[in-house]
């Protein structure tokens, strides 16, 4: 069986077979925890983004993503 860690937190990630407990997010294996993590990051700045532009959401996801696992822990904007 493979075992597969949360690139930020570092938890243990075994889904269950009727669950998802593994999210894949720009390249990287993200805990469904983490996961609402980011999203409650980024909300607040992509509701203020005008015109929306994917690219620029891209990298910005990404940016959060790495930012989250230099520090080990995601922070509020």
């Amino acid at each position: 069986m493979k075992s597969v860690k949360c690139d930020v937190c570092h938890s243990d990630l075994t889904p269950e077979v009727n669950q998802r407990g593994l999210f894949h997010i720009a390249h990287r294996d993200i805990c469904e925890t983490c996961r609402d993590q980011l999203e409650s990051t980024i909300r607040p700045v992509i509701r203020t983004k005008q015109p929306f532009n994917y690219e620029w959401f891209d990298r910005f996801v990404r940016d959060s993503i790495e930012k989250a696992i230099a520090k080990g822990k995601w922070e509020a904007r």
